[in-house]
Order: C-alpha cells, then sequence, then structure tokens
C-alpha cells in the first residue's frame, strides 16, 4: 500500500489529499483490491521517512571520484535551502546531460539569511563526512562562491571550483547587451507591442515576456519572436493581404530593428551552441577546442566572444591536470529546484518546512524494496529529530503556538456568560 499511495504522489504530480481522494473514488476496497485507504498525513509520514532515509543513504563516503554541485533555492517564506548533490565522475564522461536519476542529494540546508562563511561552514561539515568532492560546480552568485572556494582551500586534494556555463554565458550576455541602447530600446518595443496586440486580432504575434531573473538564461526568445515576426509582417505586405495595413500599424517600428535582431540571434545561437557542447561533453581538451572553433563565427572584436574564450581557457590546466572530463554545467540541480518548487506548490506550501525532505526522493528510482526498507529502518521520531535539528519553527508551528486552539467543552459542563454576576 505505502508503494502503491507514494508512487501516484510522486510520478503523477498530485498532493498528499488529492492522492487520498483518488483512491477512495476507485472504490477498490469495495472491489477487494484494496484493504483500506490511508489518511493524507499518514502519506506525507511515508514520504518523509523516505526522503530522510534516501538522503541518510547518500550521506555515505563513496570509494569512487564524485563531483558536487551545490545551489540555492528561491526564497520562499522567509527561508531559503542549500541543496548539495553529489554526482559520480563516471556519469559526466558519457557525451549526454545528467539525469535526476543520476545525482544524489547530500546536504539540505535551510536558513533565512546566506553568506559566504555560513556556505563554508555547512559544506565543510559535510565534506568531512561524506568525504571530498574532485571539484564542485555552482553559479557564479557571490555568497556561494566565496563559500566554496573558502571550503576547498581546506581540501585535503586539488578541488577546484567550476562556474556553470549557462550562468556565465548569460553573465557575459548581461555585460554586453544591458548597456547597449539597441536593445533596451527594443525591450521597451516589446513592453509597448504587448499592449497593442493583447486583446485584439493580432494576438497570437504577442511577444515573450522577459523573465524578471535570469531573463538573459532566454535572451534569445525575444530576438527570435522579433525576426520571425518581421518575416510574417513582410509576407502579408508582398501578397497585399486585407489585414496588411493594420498588421503594419500595430506592429510599427519594428522594423527598423532588423539588423540588431539578426546579430543578436547570431550571437546567441553560437553561445548555445558552445554551451551544448560543455553540457554534453563535459569539459575537457576536445570539448574545449570545439567550443573556441564555434566562438570563430562571432567577429574577432566581440566582447562576448572574448569573455567566453577567456573562460574555456581558465579551465585548460585543470582539464590537463585531470584523468576524465570536468562537469561544466549545474542544470540538473535547476531541474531538481524547479520540480520540488512544483511540488510545493501542489501542496499548498507558503514557506519551505519539513516537506523540504521530498527532494531526495525526486533523484531515487522508486521501488517497493527501497519503500520498504525505508519505513522499516527510519522511525518517526527520527524524522521530528531532523526537523527539530534542521528546519526549527515554521511560520505554522508559531502560529499554533501563539494562537492555540481552544479546547472542544466537555458534555455536562457549562460556560459563565462574559458579564454574567457571579456573586
Amino acid at each position: 500500500m505505502s508503494y502503491f499511495y507514494l508512487h501516484i504522489v510522486f510520478h503523477c504530480n498530485l498532493s498528499f489529499r488529492a492522492s487520498s481522494r483518488v483512491l477512495k473514488s476507485f472504490d477498490l476496497i469495495a472491489v477487494g483490491l484494496l484493504s483500506w485507504v490511508p489518511h493524507f498525513t499518514t502519506g506525507i509520514g511515508w514520504a518523509l521517512r523516505l526522503g530522510l532515509h534516501c538522503l541518510q543513504q547518500a550521506q555515505r563516503p563513496l570509494e569512487a571520484q564524485w563531483v558536487c554541485i551545490a545551489d540555492f533555492t528561491v526564497q520562499i517564506g522567509c527561508q531559503k535551502a542549500l541543496i548539495v548533490l553529489r554526482v559520480p565522475v563516471s556519469a559526466c564522461s558519457q557525451g549526454k546531460a545528467l539525469t535526476l536519476k543520476q545525482v544524489e542529494v547530500i546536504g539540505l540546508s535551510l536558513g533565512e539569511t546566506w553568506n559566504g562563511a555560513r556556505v563554508s561552514t555547512v559544506l565543510l561539515a559535510l565534506f568531512k563526512r561524506c568525504g571530498w568532492p574532485a571539484h564542485v560546480v555552482s553559479d557564479c552568485g557571490s555568497d556561494i562562491k566565496k563559500g566554496i572556494i573558502d571550503t576547498l582551500l581546506e581540501a585535503p586534494n586539488r578541488a577546484s571550483w567550476i562556474s556553470d556555463v549557462s550562468h556565465f554565458v548569460a553573465n557575459a550576455l548581461k555585460h554586453y547587451y544591458t548597456k547597449l541602447s539597441l536593445f533596451q530600446q527594443f525591450q521597451r518595443l516589446c513592453t509597448r507591442m504587448h499592449q497593442r496586440l493583447q486583446q485584439t486580432r493580432f494576438a497570437f504575434l504577442l511577444p515573450p515576456k522577459a523573465r524578471a531573473k535570469g531573463r538573459f538564461l532566454s535572451a534569445s526568445r525575444q530576438a527570435e519572436w522579433g525576426l520571425r515576426t518581421i518575416a510574417y509582417l513582410e509576407a502579408q505586405e508582398r501578397e497585399a493581404a486585407p489585414e496588411a495595413a493594420a498588421l503594419a500599424q500595430a506592429l510599427r517600428g519594428l522594423k527598423s530593428f532588423k539588423l540588431f535582431l539578426m546579430t543578436f540571434v547570431r550571437n546567441t545561437t553560437c553561445l548555445n551552441q558552445v554551451m551544448k557542447i560543455v553540457k554534453t561533453q563535459g569539459l575537457r581538451a576536445e570539448s574545449i577546442q570545439a567550443c573556441q572553433e564555434t566562438l570563430g563565427n562571432l567577429p574577432v572584436r566581440s566582447p562576448i566572444r572574448k569573455e567566453v574564450s577567456h573562460y574555456l581557457q581558465h579551465y585548460v590546466p585543470i582539464v590537463e591536470s585531470s584523468d576524465s572530463p570536468l562537469l561544466g554545467s549545474s542544470d540538473v540541480i535547476e531541474s531538481l529546484i524547479g520540480k520540488a518548487k512544483q511540488r510545493l506548490e501542489a501542496n499548498g506550501h507558503s514557506e519551505l518546512n519539513k516537506s523540504i525532505l521530498l527532494i531526495p526522493c525526486m533523484c531515487r528510482e522508486l521501488t517497493q524494496d527501497l519503500v520498504a526498507e525505508a519505513l522499516t529502518t527510519v522511525r518517526v521520531q527520527d524524522v521530528t529529530t531532523w526537523v527539530s535539528e534542521n528546519v526549527g519553527d515554521t511560520m505554522q508551528s508559531k502560529r499554533r503556538r501563539e494562537f492555540p486552539r481552544s479546547q472542544p467543552q466537555k458534555p455536562g459542563t457549562e460556560t459563565a456568560e462574559p458579564l454574567a454576576d457571579t456573586g
């Protein structure tokens, strides 16, 4: 029953309440397939015990070399979590991007404030318990970068910090285009286009919205939209379509950006090819050479080309001293964080709490043996202790403590009126 229930929760992306209702709606008890339907709180308990079991198993020292990936979740409520993954070095040389089934969660730490010193403290304790990685991959965030570099100073081996290629490329684009007036004008035009086209017959041409955070990670989407829309407008005008004049009026100002957009798409297409090479082949002599050849499609004096080329050259000495390719991408942890956020939203949580223990379950293949082992070895008290030590007070626990529910009145007792005369 526990495996069947957890399979529905994790593979159908249902909340625990919904999973219990689904089982009840099938009326499987009546036909003899089930003897009982677990309450959703029972399902939550099973999942938390499974998550703690997966975390404890992953924290055992590994004889083979491994790579660490670390990142912060987005802040939910007043806290955010530091997640640390372990990847066997052998998985980094398979010629394709990593999947969640190839990684393990070895670290989950929550906090309201994070800085380099705290990141270093957490990682140092974790690496002394789990062993030291061959290298650590993360984005370019100042807090996590400083914490990792300070930690690796204590490493007995020559471990290195590797900057995630996606974030580095996004920063290279940001450094160049943020100051470019044409880019700023195009962004403002996209905003006006959205206002002009929405709720009209041309709404199918709406530009994609720019992301509030990390917009340069998908910067090419708006530029590609611009070129497609210009091509569509020019085709309508050549065919003398009845709506060509109205369409040109709605899209006024867009054609003047055609040359800029062609250059922008050329740059992002080239950089996407570089990122694909690093993500699938890792950082090694052959892949670095292939990336440098790909960058040859950009002008020699291009600041973007120089910055990305410098990134690649920086890791050449580390590659030469390594027996295996270096992992250059942290996409797998971004995928895990996105999946975890979706999971928390499905359960209606507005803060990080004990449900963070569901994250290790997302990196394991759910089997009957794994669930049975977890429920045999991990007690409810073990989960309670872990939550008390690592999560602490949540908004809900504080609310219950400060505003306790009134106890139901026992039958046969009477409550005096608030202003009754008791003399």
